[in-house]
Order: C-alpha cells, then sequence, then structure tokens
C-alpha cells in the first residue's frame, strides 16, 4: 500500500499499482492483507483503499478479494459491508486476534461474518497471528454448515495438513504461497503470492507448469524461487536486519517496478533504496532468469 509522509493513502500511486498488473496473465488481486497494512487503516483510508481496488481491478477484467479482518466480529461486519458495496467478488477474514479463540467463539465468528457477507463468498486466513490454528475437523464442520465458506489461504502448512482439510472439506479451495511445486499436487488450488510483486509473470509460470502435471519442467523455476525466496529476502531481510514481511514485500514490489515506495505505517521499521538494489544485485548474479522485464531489458 503507498503510503504518503503524513501516513495517507495515496490513490494515485495505489491506481497505478493495480493497472500495473495488466496483462501479466494473474487470476485475481487481493488487498488487505499483512502487505497491504489493512492493521493500519481507520475506517475512511480501508473504504478508499477498497473502492479504488475493486475499481481499478474490474476495469481489467480482475476478481478482487478483499481482506476485511479486525479485532471484533462487529468491526469485521463493518468493513464487509464495504467491500460489498464496493463490488467485492470475496472477502477474507483473519480471526480476531488479540485473544486467542475457542472452537466455539471460532464458529460464533465465523456464523455471524458469514451471515453478513450474504452471497458473497468468505476465504479465512488461517495465520500463527490469530495466535491459534483452524483444524481440520474444525474446517470441515464450517464448510458443511456454510456454503458460502469456500476456501483458506495457509501459507505455513504443509502438505500432511493440506490433505488433512481436503478429506475433512473436499471442496474447500486451499490456498498457500508461492509453494505450487509441492502443494499442488497434494491437492492445493493455487497462492497469494508476495513474490508476484517483483516478478507477476514468472510466478503465473510456474503456477500454470504445476496445475498442468509439468512438475519436470516447473522445478528448475521452482527451485529458483525458492532460493530468491531465502538467499535475497528472508535471510538478509528478515533474520539479519529485523524486518517484517510488510517492509520485505515492499522492497521487491518497487525492486519489480512498482511505485508503492518502501514506507511502512508507523511504528513500523521500513525498508531503504539500499534494500531495493541489494535484491535486485542478488538476482541479477544468482538467478536472473526471475528478473522482471524492465530489468531484464537493462540486461540485455
Amino acid at each position: 500500500m503507498p503510503w504518503t509522509d503524513r501516513d495517507e493513502v495515496d490513490l494515485r500511486r495505489l491506481t497505478q499499482e493495480v493497472r500495473g498488473y495488466a496483462g501479466t496473465g494473474i487470476h485475481g488481486v487481493y488487498t488487505g492483507g499483512t502487505t497491504g497494512e489493512f492493521y493500519a487503516q481507520d475506517d475512511a483510508t480501508f473504504a478508499k483503499i477498497t473502492e479504488t481496488v475493486v475499481r481499478e481491478a474490474h476495469a481489467l477484467g480482475l476478481p478482487v478479494q478483499i481482506g476485511a479482518s479486525a479485532l471484533s466480529t462487529r468491526t469485521t461486519i463493518q468493513r464487509i459491508r464495504v467491500a460489498r458495496r464496493a463490488g467485492a467478488d470475496a472477502v477474507q477474514l483473519a480471526l480476531p486476534f488479540w485473544l486467542e479463540l475457542k472452537d466455539d467463539e471460532v464458529e460464533r465468528y465465523v456464523a455471524e461474518v458469514i451471515a453478513a457477507s450474504g452471497k458473497t463468498p468468505v476465504v479465512l486466513y488461517l495465520t500463527g497471528r490469530s495466535k491459534r490454528k483452524i483444524s481440520p475437523e474444525l474446517l470441515g464442520r464450517l464448510a458443511a454448515r456454510h456454503p458460502t465458506f469456500i476456501g483458506t489461504k495457509d501459507t505455513g502448512a504443509d502438505v500432511p495438513t493440506v490433505q488433512a482439510i481436503l478429506k475433512a472439506a473436499p471442496d474447500l479451495a486451499i490456498f498457500g504461497g508461492e509453494d505450487f511445486y509441492d502443494r499442488l499436487p497434494a491437492g492445493g488450488r493455487g497462492g497469494y503470492c508476495s513474490i508476484t510483486g517483483f516478478n507477476a509473470r514468472k510466478v503465473v509460470e510456474l503456477y500454470t507448469l504445476c496445475a498442468e502435471g509439468r512438475l519436470a519442467e516447473a522445478k528448475p523455476l521452482a527451485d529458483a524461487f525458492r532460493r530468491y525466496l531465502y538467499e535475497a529476502l528472508v535471510d538478509p531481510l528478515v533474520k539479519e536486519a529485523g524486518l517484517w514481511d510488510s517492509a520485505v514485500d515492499r522492497i521487491q514490489r518497487v525492486a519489480g517496478g512498482g511505485v508503492v515506495g518502501v514506507r511502512c505505517q508507523s511504528p513500523y521499521r521500513s525498508g531503504t533504496e539500499q534494500h531495493v538494489k541489494q535484491v535486485i544485485a542478488w538476482v541479477r548474479k544468482n538467478t536472473p532468469e526471475l528478473l522482471p522485464p524492465h530489468l531484464a531489458k537493462a540486461v540485455k
């Protein structure tokens, strides 16, 4: 999310960001997670962002999923209403995360937010930041009870967990991150990929190869992305520099040609232009096949 020096959303740059994905082959647009810094948005900011993203993505023919997570059911429902009025195609919700929910509280929360969503599909974000995981058994009960609960996002689930969820709820669409090579053969459906910000076309290429079962062709690209993720991002930026993933995702988006900028909302630490240069230099040296078009042209 692009912020001004006063920590206000820059709608001009946000519009450019969405339009920048035209023709890349991505299947949809999502905002309202960690990268979008939903936790730093007041109601007015959330509404402006939601309306802008839905309008611009729909103009490109892309469906939009809006993260409407909040600390209470009441605030979540308010955000769902904003998303529905704007025309969102789905909403994504993490469990309220200040206090860890018990199973009966999870069931109550899900029932109430799904009722507020009407016919708009709901995806549950299964994140450790919610302080608890929803078990496959509970997911199965929720899916059986609520037809508009269509899927989950869980970037940390391993293959056995994916398989356990699908055994309990075979119709759920299970989404992860960039781990298509491992997850799609196990029954996963796709991913919410931060690496898309660096090179959307390459991410789509990897997804397509894995979805078509062309795993031998996909493996070199999957290995390159894995190296990039850990050696260019996680190790130097998270472990050494102490940045959160919201800052890291901005760095790689700017490196990929985006106009989002590196500024994170206060009090969270931002990356720097030096970090951007560091990522680009690493890719040029180690995985040049991942260079986005504007950088690949510069090499030639």
